[in-house]
């Protein structure tokens, strides 16, 4: 593509190109400047020309935009806006695109969550969220995207998407700076910002602070999305493969790429069962987040110990870790509070009422008790006999509920998707009667008591 600025940030050009056409304007940006350092030693002239620098490698930028050695006032007005405007403030707002792995998205889907979340890292205070939401990436990021991992290609033909079967699902996070980014820098890190911090005078923000302080911030915000997506599709392994910091630039003006700054790494395992957000799962998950956004969040104290858990089973390797983590998360959260009767049948009835026939599977309460006091002993022999789980189908030894067999990779994914639904079961729950997981199990067998032997007989 052609790039005529070039030329101008060459240092030698100045020197051999520059008559001095923009003095008068580096007069007059310098008499409008903070007063300088008491103990800077440069004089005006020498200020003044860097000033002249500046304006000469700016008419480069401009060029890049127009991509012609042909001025363009409209070209100026997108560069002026992009580049020079936010010099000295920072950007006011800072865009993250976090592509999410083992999962696709329908090309027509956006999923826009509110952005009215709470709570630390220190940073979030002097930033909005200013737009959250699930989407696929659209031409210009894959283009940026693609040729910043692989600079070297040549991007003379359309580049291939990120992933091969289509346009990559992501998650676009855009801060918004609340206050003048000297204020922020002073108040967080006691950097006194001014034009005098470096002697040259350069046109282009450094978008420093994106880098410098805000990655806790995206980072807090991922895991609570990743949590969100991950209770509402827990089949398969949700999560960020890669996510950049992305400006405006030239390159979006004129139609060819977004411009990436630098990338993000996630630590994501890799899934053989991958997860599909169709149209009709949107309002399902907006309705989720809207609900819970808070209490997924990574300093809730209620739900911490028990999401943490929950999202330690996706990062095994081993199915028979997965399910034992499974079986563990599920006897953390059912088990809590005392009650008559051993573990294996307080789980099975607990999650029986708890579910009721509102379950992933759209099983009776008894099928559901049944399959947790199966996951207890798939726990059991793992655990305690040291035994391996049947998941080939040469295997005689099948893992029996009722009437069905299972292997254990469909025997794993059954048993997430009712683990993420007691999860969902206690949060709606909490939100809704203020009570903690313990005052909730105490209903449950007091529900169980009152209603007598059969109902007891059914469920054990």
């Amino acid at each position: 593509m052609p790039v005529p600025g070039r030329a101008f940030a060459d240092t030698d050009a100045f020197d051999t190109l520059y008559t001095h056409e923009f003095e008068d304007a580096a007069r007059r940006i310098y008499t409008r400047l903070p007063d300088p350092l008491a103990d800077t030693d440069s004089a005006d002239a020498a200020r003044i020309e860097s000033i002249e620098r500046g304006l000469f490698e700016f008419v480069g930028v401009v060029l890049n935009y127009a991509g012609t050695t042909r001025f363009d006032g409209a070209a100026f007005d997108a560069a002026f806006a992009d580049q020079f405007d936010p010099r000295f403030t920072d950007r006011e707002y800072a865009r993250y695109l976090l592509c999410l792995k083992n999962t696709t998205l329908e090309p027509d889907v956006t999923i826009d969550l509110e952005t009215a979340i709470h709570g630390e890292p220190d940073y979030l205070g002097p930033y909005d969220l200013d737009t959250l939401r699930l989407r696929p990436l659209d031409e210009l990021e894959e283009v940026g995207i693609t040729t910043y991992e692989a600079p070297s290609t040549g991007v003379l033909e359309p580049v291939e998407p990120v992933t091969a079967s289509g346009p990559t699902a992501a998650v676009e996070i855009v801060l918004r700076r609340r206050r003048p980014y000297s204020e922020i820098a002073r108040e967080i890190d006691d950097n006194i910002v001014t034009p005098w911090n470096q002697p040259e005078f350069d046109v282009t923000p450094n978008d420093v602070h994106p880098w410098q302080q805000l990655i806790d911030v995206i980072r807090y915000i991922a895991t609570t999305v990743r949590r969100c997506l991950r209770l509402c599709r827990p089949a398969g392994t949700v999560g960020f493969d890669t996510g950049y910091h992305v400006v405006p630039g030239w390159e979006t003006y004129r139609g060819i790429a977004t411009p990436v700054t630098f990338p993000l790494e996630f630590d994501c395992p890799a899934a053989t069962v991958g997860t599909h957000i169709a149209a009709n799962r949107a309002a399902d998950i907006r309705r989720f987040w809207s609900a819970h956004r808070d209490r997924l969040s990574t300093d809730d104290a209620t739900f911490q110990n028990l999401l943490a858990r929950f999202e330690r089973m996706f990062s095994r390797d081993a199915l028979e870790d997965q399910v034992v983590d499974c079986a563990v998360g599920c006897e953390t959260t059912l088990l809590k509070g005392g009650s008559p009767g051993g573990n294996k049948y307080r789980l099975g009835v607990r999650a029986a009422v708890l579910l009721g026939e509102q379950n992933s599977q759209e099983w009776p309460p008894e099928q559901v008790g049944e399959f947790f006091r199966a996951i207890y002993d798939a726990r059991n022999t793992v655990v305690h006999e040291d035994n391996s789980l049947p998941d080939a189908p040469s295997d005689a030894d099948r893992m029996t509920v009722g009437d069905d067999e299972f292997l254990a990779p469909s025997f794993l994914v059954r048993a997430r998707e009712l683990y993420a639904d007691v999860i969902r079961g206690y949060l709606d729950l909490v939100a809704t009667h203020d009570d903690s997981i313990d005052d909730i199990n105490q209903r449950i067998d007091e529900t169980v008591l009152a209603s007598g032997n059969d109902l007891r007989d059914r469920l054990s």
